[in-house]
């Protein structure tokens, strides 16, 4: 064990740091030493219950929907800022725990205020109440109000950035949250709870902590909270859509995928090799919308492999401290494993992988694997369906269009999807055929804050970031102001 293991049994509860109980601790390892560097608390059921109670309590009494939408967004704001001024400290404490390189570490605490920012800009053209005049002819106000307690999970790849899709619109909208954060980020998301201590947030408005499989469950089940905003596999997803499902909790769902990426006959090969690569090894391969295949003319294969082994090859794998580091290691042991299982399974279906899939040179400890690119499987392999989450690019061959559409979308998954093509009415053509939330033309991976995010088909179920984020943290009430219902096609008085 390191000498320097740093050690924490607090979690931010209901406007208050509380102990833990004794021996709810875990280690932690840092994936580019294998070394334990910290331990961190983890909350029980006690404190699930603690939580959910303050966070009725806050949202019943008024102490947070009493106050004006502006100075909730005020408080929001200052919550930003607060954590952007640490944006070091904590993001070298996410980096610790998961190897992401240390600008997108800090960055995705930054990443906290621009939500807030954006929320800011366009919270005020949001349809909080309108007018409607119905079928009959019968005047009513639409009213969006919060649907109260929220649970957020998130997962361990980007946590500050996808908990801040959450807590913002829904701090906004005057719901009260939970962010149950992932065993793996125990230690960096109590940044939020520093934060809203720091701002004055109302005792139960917000509470942090880490928990494992039990307590999670607790919360999900727990007749107090009335949505659940997740992100994550979809094997968790499906078990929190079935404990939500007899007391018809509110949901959604952003889970796993699958990307795909259509090449077609006339695209360049400079757009290819400047956006393939960072698109598959983003954030160490450990994305959701990662483009995880590409689906090329068969009589382009060798050229487009070629050119993407040479640029995949001049990738800076190592230290994930070093500015100069473009792909740090996988975040444990767990995931090393699965991901050099699937490269595994990819050469006994027959596949060959062409550049990567082995620890670096030089790098004998962490959990490392060189960017790989497969080739030679089938669309049905086990690589081309199924969510690896690790810099691997599976390439896929088609002999006419309608065949790589249907490679494309041949999969459980809609998450994310891109075109490579130099005609734009084709690019857009083809666009319009692909079963996926977010496609991308001429480009691996893009992501905007004020543009919806979500899958379709086992990629989720609703959208975050945009106008459409608030959505999902509001109920809609008609109210009809003239208390007078009429056939249909007869008006109400002028």
């Amino acid at each position: 064990m390191s000498a320097t293991v740093v050690t924490r049994s607090d979690v931010y509860v209901g406007g208050q740091w509380i102990e833990t109980s004794a021996g709810s601790v875990i280690d932690l390892v840092d994936p580019s030493t294998e070394e334990v560097f910290a331990r961190a608390p983890m909350a029980d059921e006690k404190a699930v219950d603690e939580a959910v109670a303050a966070a009725r309590a806050a949202f019943d009494n008024g102490s947070w929907t009493g106050l004006s939408r502006d100075q909730r967004m005020d408080l929001i704001l200052k919550l930003g800022a607060y954590l952007s001024e640490h944006a070091d400290e904590y993001g070298d404490q996410f980096l610790a725990e998961t190897g992401v390189p240390v600008a997108l570490a800090r960055g995705g605490v930054h990443s906290v205020a621009g939500m807030a920012r954006y929320f800011a800009s366009i919270f005020e053209q949001y349809p909080w109440q309108e007018e409607r005049v119905g079928a009959s002819g019968v005047h009513v106000e639409l009213q969006r109000v919060p649907i109260g307690v929220v649970a957020a999970i998130v997962p361990w790849n980007a946590p500050f950035s996808l908990t801040a899709s959450k807590i913002v619109p829904a701090l906004l909208a005057g719901c009260t949250v939970i962010v149950k954060a992932p065993p793996m980020n125990a230690l960096s998301l109590l940044a939020f709870g520093d934060a809203a201590e720091h701002v004055g947030l109302p005792a139960g408005v917000l509470s942090v902590f880490a928990a494992g499989a039990g307590p999670s469950d607790h919360l999900v089940r727990h007749p107090g909270v009335d949505k659940v905003a997740f992100t994550g596999s979809n094997a968790i997803g499906a078990v929190i859509a079935a404990a939500a499902a007899p007391s018809f909790t509110r949901l959604t769902l952003e889970l796993g995928g699958k990307s795909a990426g259509i090449v077609l006959p006339d695209a360049s090969l400079q757009t290819l090799v400047d956006a393939v690569p960072s698109g598959f090894t983003r954030n160490n391969g450990q994305a959701c919308a990662a483009m995880t295949r590409i689906i090329v003319p068969r009589d382009r294969e060798a050229e487009i492999v070629d050119a993407l082994t040479e640029a995949v090859g001049k990738l800076k794998v190592g230290d994930p401290r070093d500015p100069s580091t473009e792909v740090g290691p996988l975040s444990g042991k767990a995931q090393y494993e699965r991901v050099t299982g699937f490269l595994a399974s990819a050469v006994e279906e027959g596949g060959r992988i062409v550049c990567g899939g082995t620890r670096p040179e030089g790098l004998d400890r962490g959990y490392y694997v060189s960017p790989a690119i497969v080739t030679g499987v089938s669309p049905d392999s086990r690589i081309a369906q199924e969510e690896v989450f690790g810099p691997v690019l599976t390439v896929l061959t088609y002999d006419d269009l309608d065949e790589a559409v249907d490679i494309a979308n041949g999969t459980p998954y809609g998450l994310s999807s891109a075109v490579f093509g130099a005609d734009e009415a084709q690019l857009r053509a083809v666009a319009r055929r692909m079963r996926a939330g977010s496609v991308h033309l001429n480009n691996g991976y893009l992501s905007d804050i004020g543009v919806p995010f979500g899958g379709f088909k086992a990629s989720g179920i609703g959208r975050e970031f945009g106008p459409e984020g608030i959505d999902p943290y509001v109920e809609v009430r008609a109210v009809f102001l003239d208390g007078k219902a009429r056939p249909v096609g007869e008006r109400r008085p002028a």
